[in-house]
């Protein structure tokens, strides 16, 4: 079976899809190295049908073809962990391919030998994308887990190929030349599909980073990277579901920042909103990773405390509102803006859904906004029932 016109094919249709991706870069944002996938097709087409043409070549196309294709995989590492925002390991890529070119011209002109150059090939390949392999151990995210499987299986496959194809030269007799090469074609018409099924799948790989983007863009507030309200009614969901299964108090904090209108008037919309910044950014140093901090709208923030009851997130209540009164804000030329903030707490009662308990909350922070301003107010039970009381089950 005569394999030269699949690589023929297989190099057209990269080139192909390198022309794609190219187009399609030009939109996405934060695609840096990216670019370099497309770049690589280019060396690796040309190398693919340089292969294709078998040993039929002139003198100094031999000696370019591995160093070519091996650029080629090279540029695949290079722009797949500049995309992850890794170190660039120029030096591996670039010593890869100055070995390639001194050991193909050594196998072309002091010591003629096609398997020593075919050694060549296979050892470089096997070592740029086991790297590349392990560099997607650096890729994170539930929606891109199915497509970091992918690529490490082909990076793998194609790395393991090498290997084995590397190993038949060093192996002692047992096969014929024919059947050698036979082997050898068939593994390089596999490789070349897989290099196709990588490069898609980085395509994969960048498209599915933009939608977990888009995801979480679409859970924070954009002005001060909280969570918003759809991200914290989605989050206190889950929170409230398990504290009801296994038992477990939850206390809710809202707050409202006092005379917020006036800093408004004072130093305009721009200034408010780097008070709001700060603020944010105070939230999430004083409250844990595991605590839901957001920004409910406004300068309205809250805050659900798994595993707190009542009186307990109402003295956390009165350490964030204390802390805030001694906190300079920083706005325009005023580097000492005192801010208060009026902080209802409620804590969850049994069968008590999510509205329920945010509507309680609010209605003790208006209470501490007419009782003054600058305090922390505890909304007293449902009607029927103990003060963060879970008793009767799920809801």
């Amino acid at each position: 079976m005569d394999f030269s016109i699949v690589a023929i094919a297989s190099s057209v249709l990269g080139l192909l899809l390198a022309a794609l991706l190219a187009l399609t870069l030009r939109k996405v944002p934060a695609s840096e190295g990216a670019e370099l996938w497309a770049v690589a097709v280019v060396p690796l087409g040309i190398g693919s049908f340089l292969v294709g043409q078998g040993e039929s070549l002139p003198a100094l196309l031999l000696v370019l073809r591995e160093p070519v294709l091996l650029a080629g995989y090279g540029l695949l590492l290079i722009g797949l962990r500049q995309y992850l925002h890794r170190s660039r390991p120029w030096a591996l890529a670039g010593c890869v391919v100055l070995a390639a070119l001194a050991a193909s011209a050594a196998f072309v002109a002091a010591w003629p030998s096609q398997p020593g150059r075919m050694m060549v090939r296979q050892a470089g390949i096997a070592v740029l994308m086991t790297a590349a392999a392990l560099t997607l151990r650096h890729v994170d995210g539930s929606l891109v887990r199915e497509v970091r499987l992918f690529l490490q299986g082909a990076f793998g496959c194609i790395a393991a190929l090498a290997l084995g194809r590397f190993a038949l030269f060093l192996l002692p007799g047992g096969w014929s030349e024919e059947r050698l090469f036979f082997f050898h074609d068939l593994a390089g018409m596999v490789t070349t599909m897989l290099v196709i099924g990588v490069i898609a799948g980085l395509t994969l790989l960048m498209t599915s980073r933009m939608n977990e983007a888009l995801a979480e863009v679409s859970l924070r507030d954009g002005l001060t990277g909280l969570l918003n309200r759809r991200g914290l009614e989605d989050a206190a969901a889950s929170a409230l579901a398990f504290a009801r299964r296994v038992g477990r108090p939850v206390a809710l904090l809202t707050m409202d920042l006092d005379h917020f209108r006036t800093v408004n008037e004072r130093y305009g919309h721009p200034g408010g909103d780097e008070v709001l910044r700060q603020f944010a950014h105070l939230l999430a140093d004083r409250f844990a990773d595991q605590e839901l901090v957001g920004r409910h709208g406004g300068e309205e923030f809250v805050v659900v405390l798994p595993g707190v009851d009542g009186p307990s997130a109402l003295a956390r209540a009165e350490h964030f509102r204390e802390a805030v009164a001694a906190h300079p804000f920083a706005v325009g030329p005023d580097p000492a803006v005192r801010i208060t903030v009026s902080i209802g707490v409620a804590a969850l009662s049994a069968h008590e859904s999510w509205g329920s308990l945010l509507a309680r909350a609010d209605e003790a922070m208006y209470a501490a906004k007419t009782q003054g301003r600058n305090c922390s107010r505890l909304a007293p039970a449902p009607a029927g029932e103990p003060q963060g009381s879970l008793a009767g089950g799920v809801a």
